[in-house]
């Protein structure tokens, strides 16, 4: 009598770079052609790409991307921001609080502009005439913490830690991704209840996005 055989045990994606810069999604919003978007292509950041200026917070482009890179001056005209650029950023954040956003320009405004909201609430900051392998460290380290199972883990336990004062251990943490994972359920409700959390809504948003990229 044949026995069933057991469906192979899903393994959590431990991905290389070479994976990750496949997955990672990178925008550019300047109003000029900027070398180091060609530089990236180059390293391998092949969803690397740039629009003139936001003409919505919820155009495609912006949705799509993980990394935004927004060059302060001369964008954020289309949408009235009275501070363009600086405005720009502070409405990203607010709409896509998940998504890093590195901001750069290639004029030092002095004091005025390091005291803007627009610069505390950006994830990074840069000048435009920095050496192209300072934006591909970022590029690499933002979407490392994405899709990197380890930075996944590490970003878990932080996050908990910070939020509900509990502390998981990695095998702890693949225990209930694993889980996850295999039922392909990662909303709020399902991750809640297989880390025993009231509300990882937090949480969630770091699985989603390693597990499911889209």
């Amino acid at each position: 009598m044949l026995k069933f055989l057991r469906k192979p045990k899903l393994k959590l994606p431990d991905r290389e770079l070479s994976e990750i810069k496949q997955l990672a999604k990178i925008l550019f919003i300047d109003d000029k052609k900027f070398p180091v978007i060609d530089i990236l292509k180059d390293a391998g950041w092949l969803n690397t790409s740039r629009i003139r200026d936001a003409e919505s917070l919820d155009q495609i482009e912006i949705r799509e991307a993980h990394i935004l890179f927004i060059d302060i001056q001369g964008i954020g005209k289309k949408l009235k921001f009275k501070d363009e650029g600086l405005g720009l950023v502070i409405a990203l954040k607010e709409k896509h609080p998940t998504k890093k956003v590195i901001v750069y320009s290639a004029e030092d405004q002095g004091h005025v502009e390091a005291f803007h909201k627009g610069i505390d609430v950006a994830d990074n900051r840069l000048s435009k005439l920095a050496d192209p392998y300072q934006f591909q460290i970022l590029v690499e380290k933002y979407s490392k913490e994405a899709f990197s199972l380890k930075e996944c883990i590490e970003r878990i336990k932080t996050t908990i830690l910070a939020e509900f004062g509990d502390s998981f251990k990695s095998d702890e943490i693949i225990h209930r991704l694993n889980k996850i994972y295999k039922h392909k359920d990662y909303s709020t409700e399902q991750v809640s209840r297989i880390f025993n959390l009231s509300n990882a809504s937090s949480v969630a948003t770091i699985i989603q996005l390693f597990l499911n990229p889209g």
